[in-house]
């Protein structure tokens, strides 16, 4: 039986870089380059970088 197609789009988790523990989760395009933006964390009520997290799997 053939493998299932890889979806064109990913859903991410973009991490406040204040450590406050508030994400955001976003779709992006498979394709891209991992997200980063400025957006608003009311833990610090401010607005602070959010980068894409890493996939934290188990390695082989």
């Amino acid at each position: 039986m053939a493998k299932k197609a890889k979806s064109r789009t990913m859903t991410v988790r973009l991490i406040s870089m204040a450590m406050t523990g508030f994400y955001r989760t976003m779709v992006r395009p498979r394709t891209h380059r991992p997200l980063s933006m400025l957006k608003y964390d009311p833990v610090v009520r401010k607005k602070v970088l959010f980068l894409e997290a890493t996939k934290g799997g188990k390695a082989k």
